[in-house]
């Protein structure tokens, strides 16, 4: 999301640690420096950094959580988080600290890679999740203890 943000001009120069707290159990916020531009590591703080909206044009995040999400956002446009829905080694589904944040093209998010064809043609066809807590599924998103979506038109 980051890379994305930096293509049409978003410096991100105000995502570091005095505007973005690091999230829970990490000393530092997921920050490193690709060619001299700040860059998010974590979407749970790529996340609350929007929420500031740092850059003109962006909307209020809308929370649309639940597992209607999807119908909330057909048709439309913009950057979608997943928050806490996936559980990294050690955790259980229960306290899952596992985030995303994308681009929504107005029926599914962006296609980058072979697992991320395959995981966005399983949830078209209702399979939410495959194989979760691996390193070769997908977790439900439904799951998410939160979902934000900035409407950009």
């Amino acid at each position: 999301m980051s890379v994305a943000l930096h293509r049409v001009g978003v410096g991100m120069k105000s995502f570091n640690s005095k505007t973005v707290r690091p999230v829970s159990g990490a000393k530092t916020i997921g920050r490193i420096m690709l060619e001299g531009k700040p860059t998010a590591t974590r979407a749970e703080e790529m996340g609350k950094w929007l929420q500031f909206q740092p850059f003109a044009g962006l909307p209020k995040a809308e929370d649309i959580t639940g597992a209607d999400w999807e119908s909330k956002v057909k048709g439309r446009t913009g950057i979608i988080q997943f928050s806490r829905y996936w559980a990294r080694g050690g955790e259980s589904t229960a306290n899952a600290s596992g985030g995303h944040i994308d681009l929504w093209n107005g029926s599914r998010m962006t296609v980058s890679s072979v697992p991320g064809v395959i995981s966005t043609f399983g949830r078209a066809f209702g399979l939410h999740e495959l194989l979760p807590e691996t390193d070769f599924g997908w977790s439900d998103l439904r799951n998410s203890k939160q979902i934000l979506f900035w409407e950009i038109k």
